[in-house]
């Protein structure tokens, strides 16, 4: 039994509770890191010719409302 209990499978075993802990973590920010995602890509997209138009900042806008409606679904489910 003293076999088992060895300093190495417990780090393994620790290593392995906090791999499976992220993931969980990882599986519920899903959502919101794809919506922050968007926002840069359209940060990206719009100062690409160093000019803002109206309708480009609308669609920023846009984005940034998703990012805040994520986070408030992680805290209230509707």
């Amino acid at each position: 039994m003293s076999d088992y209990f060895t300093w190495s499978n417990i780090f393994y075993l620790i290593g392995l509770i906090i791999v499976g802990l992220a993931s969980i973590m990882a599986a519920k920010y899903k959502t919101l890191m794809k919506e922050i995602g968007d926002v840069i890509k359209t940060l990206e997209e719009s100062h690409a010719d160093k000019k803002v138009t109206k309708a480009e900042k609308e669609k920023i806008m846009k984005e940034i409302l998703d990012v805040l409606k994520a986070v408030v679904s992680l805290k209230w489910r509707f």
